[in-house]
């Protein structure tokens, strides 16, 4: 028979150190880590130690970025120059070198002032649109010069309309809500929220239900959605979407009786379903559009929530676990008070936050040293974004024929 001796000799030998274990813990993705949390109390508790924070922080921070479709490369500069959209790559350890790139927008009479969607290149091509909400999308490939007009889908929408003869008129508008990468069919994808108002003849004003749109990029045409209770946005603002591994993200807002506040929506663009996850109550008040900036962003290959807080003047930034599950968001980490800064403009691949201070300066904020960088651009009154851009010289979306 075994002794108690002989048995305490065997636990020992199993037994594995705090800090060796919280060394592990610290070096996994967030999803595994918050996996973790349920096998002892410590580990459940490891949110709350500033220590093992600091750790897990460094090393999401520190590690190559991780993400094919954002990872290396340079950053794209949108400025406004003499009356029409400028766009610049730069890189360099102060993002010195700068290179203005061919924008030989074609259809530029017809459509000005192009706003950029998501959080930047996939497959280094960029998904552009005049508004949100008439239709007006030109994907573009910067390495190519190659523009391509996205075909609105009108034509679409109307033969889903009952009785369509019978309207006088028809006031369809189109949210852009998601522009990725299905690799399961090699296509590129554009997402869009239709809402539909018209004039009958026999009733008046009249409000439709509406309905989703996606467009492929391979096909060159637009289908209805077949989902039912999919949140969207109708906030329109810069940052809040952004796509990840086949999945495409947006922050919806309470807008009905559907929702019991803000959340994440995630449209896997393979299979056409939806995953909802809640926004914690700590993150709430990031919909307070007329007080606070925030940019949905990939951080070395985990989803996470950036705002900045106007009042206090903080920025916070939230990681995701796993999708659906409102419990694995992480707080990660509150950087701040920066008084200094007039405003945020985007954010960069290993989580550098870009901003104009108030001196007019064009900086960055490292969040892996917490210090503050000047860049070496000088004209900043007119600078509208910093996103991502990775060069690809294939076919416009990635997709080789």
């Amino acid at each position: 028979m075994e002794s108690v001796a002989a048995k305490k000799r065997k636990v020992s030998t199993t037994y594995i150190a705090d800090d060796i274990s919280f060394s592990i813990l610290s070096k996994l993705p967030i999803k595994s880590f918050k996996r973790f949390e349920c096998v002892r109390k410590a580990w459940s508790l490891l949110c709350e130690n500033d220590h093992f924070m600091n750790m897990f922080r460094n090393n999401l921070l520190s590690n190559s970025h991780r993400c094919p479709y954002y990872d290396g490369g340079s950053l794209l500069l949108k400025d406004f120059e003499l009356g029409k959209d400028v766009f610049y790559s730069i890189s360099g350890e102060r993002f010195e070198n700068n290179v203005k790139l061919d924008f030989s927008n074609p259809y530029a009479n017809r459509f000005k002032k192009f706003r950029i969607f998501g959080f930047g290149s996939i497959n280094g091509t960029f998904c552009l649109y005049q508004d949100y909400y008439y239709g007006n999308t030109v994907l573009w490939n910067p390495s190519t010069h190659v523009i391509k007009l996205v075909p609105t889908p009108y034509v679409l929408v109307e033969s889903f309309i009952p009785n369509v003869e019978h309207f006088v008129s028809i006031n369809d508008r189109y949210y852009l809500h998601g522009f990725g990468y299905d690799n399961l069919r090699n296509d590129s994808k554009v997402i869009c929220y239709v809402t539909i108002r018209g004039e009958h003849d026999g009733y008046g004003d009249m409000s439709l239900d509406p309905i989703w749109v996606i467009y492929s990029l391979r096909t060159n045409s637009w289908r209805i959605l077949n989902v039912f209770g999919m949140p969207c946005s109708l906030a329109r603002i810069d940052g809040t979407q952004v796509y990840m591994d086949g999945v495409c993200h947006w922050l919806a807002e309470e807008v009905d009786d559907t929702l019991e506040g803000p959340c994440l929506v995630s449209f896997y663009l393979s299979n056409e379903v939806f995953f909802i996850t809640p926004i914690p109550s700590y993150l709430d008040d990031c919909f307070d559009l007329h007080a606070l900036w925030i940019n949905l962003v990939v951080l070395n290959g985990s989803f996470a929530l950036i705002s900045y807080h106007k009042e206090t003047t903080n920025f916070q930034i939230s990681i995701l676990g796993e999708y659906g599950i409102k419990e694995s968001w992480t707080n990660f980490f509150i950087v701040g008070p920066l008084s200094f800064i007039e405003r945020p403009i985007g954010v960069g691949t290993k989580g550098e936050i870009f901003f104009i201070r108030e001196d007019k300066e064009l900086v960055c904020l490292d969040l892996n040293t917490q210090t503050i960088v000047k860049l070496a651009c000088k004209k900043v009154n007119s600078i509208d974004r910093i996103l991502i851009y990775k060069e690809n010289i294939l076919p416009i979306g990635g997709i080789s024929n």
